[in-house]
């Protein structure tokens, strides 16, 4: 399943998350996703979206086109993303299929039904609730289950953002696909933190960018340029439940990420 009933933990769910903040401002996404043609333009889903804008943090780590003393580098293009073709040729991806629906600056996919190994992440700290998840499910691919099998390694690393009817974050998950060899009978996890959960066929809207910025206000800005896609298409996503994705190694080569929405057909 690509939803989850809701599950409030008893310390820290009603607060800010400490260093992304993207998810509290989701309602503001929503409601003001209102169509901007100087925004959107009719390039395709790898030209337009990933032009750079001003307002970085002076000396950000990884500003795309910017070095650390702020000033504007010369010759240094705004950052592509790096191809799914490439990435899925290099290592396995979960299995998708490219739907004939896209618009500016999304394109819209069918995953397809498979086994995932899941765990929570501690949004009362994200920095080292993220850690702590990827090292688990980490874990898990190299031997932390009940067969001691090496599991290799797929992309994309989901994270799953639920949210409340205030558009609060009520809980998180991390999630890597289980990769083929291991589909059919995938091998228990002995961390009762880690748990392996079918998920059905979901239609999905990716909008997906290049470089190494990952602070919550770029995050806030591709989400929402995903709403204006799609509300210039009248697609009304699943509103309680935002997702990241990271299809490559971070700060290794050229990058690809992605923000999500969930078709509400598929909740």
């Amino acid at each position: 399943k690509w939803s989850r009933e809701k599950t409030r933990r008893e310390t820290g769910l009603e607060k800010k998350m400490e260093e992304e903040d993207w998810a509290d401002n989701n309602k503001d996404w929503a409601d003001n996703a209102v169509v901007d043609d100087d925004d959107l333009k009719d390039d395709d889903n790898e030209v337009d979206q990933y032009k750079s804008y001003k307002g970085y943090r002076k000396g950000y780590r990884g500003k795309h086109g910017y070095g650390l003393d702020g000033k504007k580098k010369k010759g240094n293009c705004p950052a592509k993303p790096k191809p799914l073709s490439e990435i899925c040729a290099e290592i396995e991806c979960a299995p998708f299929e490219k739907l004939n629906i896209s618009g500016c600056g999304f394109e819209a996919r069918r995953v397809l039904s498979a086994n995932w190994t899941v765990t929570s992440i501690d949004t009362s700290n994200m920095r080292r609730g993220y850690q702590e998840a990827f090292w688990r499910l980490f874990k898990y691919i190299q031997g932390a289950n009940d067969r001691g099998a090496k599991i290799a390694m797929t992309a994309p690393v989901i994270n799953r953002w639920f949210l409340d009817e205030n558009f609060q974050i009520e809980g998180a998950q991390m999630a890597f696909y289980i990769s083929s060899a291991f589909q059919a009978n995938p091998p228990t996890p002995t961390d009762d933190k880690v748990f392996v959960e079918p998920w059905d066929d979901a239609i999905t809207y990716d909008r997906a960018f290049g470089g190494n910025r990952d602070d919550p206000e770029y995050y806030k800005k591709q989400f929402t340029m995903l709403w204006k896609g799609l509300a210039k298409e009248k697609i009304t996503p699943y509103p309680k439940m935002s997702i990241t994705a990271g299809y490559t190694r971070p700060g290794w080569g050229r990058q690809r990420k992605e923000v999500m929405l969930v078709d509400d057909g598929s909740m």
